[in-house]
């Protein structure tokens, strides 16, 4: 992602960030907290559950499959809800029948980028959670507030999402390793094959 890119990210999340509600919250009761890896090339794309529907969070509201219309603008991903830290950007939203699914892909460029992504990769986070600006909700039983229509605002990597299940499924990586330990591993057998000793 180039600069300006980021510079416009930041500038579009500012002008709506009047009345944006985030959902993540250290008592949530969390989902199993799983990182699936692809063997595919390290460029920092994942994808993952923004939000679950119809699942009450710690907030005690919930989604309607419908709430969300993506424009088919990229979103700011950012580091914990913190528009300081913009670490990369959504690419797709894709409404499925049990959540709001995205793609996303880390900016590579950016030091706490790189680090989110070692985070991910070593699964210390793995929490997706979305900030949004409610336009419509409905009361159901329970004190649930259940959220109709809302404006997908920014989507942030978190420590502890507050609606469970919202989490990265997968990210791209060379299987449970690092790319150093395979290169290690690869000149260790190939001396290995040559007679000598590593």
């Amino acid at each position: 992602m180039k600069p300006a890119e980021n510079l416009t990210l930041i500038a579009n999340w500012k002008r709506s960030v009047s009345q944006v509600e985030f959902r993540s919250a250290a008592q949530a009761e969390l989902a199993d907290a799983e990182v699936r890896f692809s063997p595919i090339a390290e460029d920092g794309s994942l994808e993952g559950w923004a939000t679950r529907f119809n699942t009450p969070d710690a907030y005690r509201t919930s989604f309607d499959p419908a709430a969300f219309q993506w424009d088919g603008q990229r979103l700011p991903l950012l580091w914990s809800h913190d528009p300081s830290q913009v670490i990369g950007s959504v690419r797709s939203v894709a409404t499925e029948a049990e959540g709001l699914k995205i793609t996303a892909k880390l900016n590579l460029a950016v030091q706490r980028a790189q680090e989110v992504r070692a985070m991910l990769l070593d699964g210390d986070v793995s929490g997706l959670s979305i900030g949004f600006r409610r336009l419509r909700d409905e009361a159901r039983q329970g004190g649930i507030r259940h959220i109709t229509q809302a404006r997908l605002v920014e989507v942030s990597l978190v420590a502890v999402p507050a609606v469970p299940g919202s989490r990265v499924t997968s990210t791209r990586a060379i299987p449970g390793t690092s790319l150093a330990a395979f290169l290690e591993t690869c000149r260790a057998a190939t001396i290995s094959l040559k007679g000598q000793r590593p």
